[in-house]
């Protein structure tokens, strides 16, 4: 899936992937943000990994994330002022 966040502040609220066990286990992310500057853009990912304090990732160009889909990698998009695009496996 092809994903784009439009801009004007759109965000995506805390959620865990696989809340309702539909036998998904791992979460991939690939960014496509050429040139990206979260300090400009915002859109970055804010996640809560279980036992762990929140860590926050700048979707740049080429970085790809893989993690738990389940409750231990709970996450959320930051507001993001510019278009942001990611491809999810």
């Amino acid at each position: 899936m092809v994903a784009c966040y439009p801009g004007n502040h759109t965000a995506y609220k805390r959620h865990v992937d696989n809340y309702n066990k539909d036998g998904r286990c791992i979460t991939t992310i690939y960014y496509l943000n050429k040139g990206w500057n979260s300090e400009v853009n915002g859109g970055l990912l804010r996640m809560y990994p279980e036992g762990m304090e929140p860590v926050e990732i700048e979707p740049v160009l080429d970085r790809l994330l893989i993690f738990w889909s389940d409750k231990r990698n709970p996450h959320e998009v930051l507001p993001t002022k510019s278009p942001r695009f990611v491809f999810n496996l």
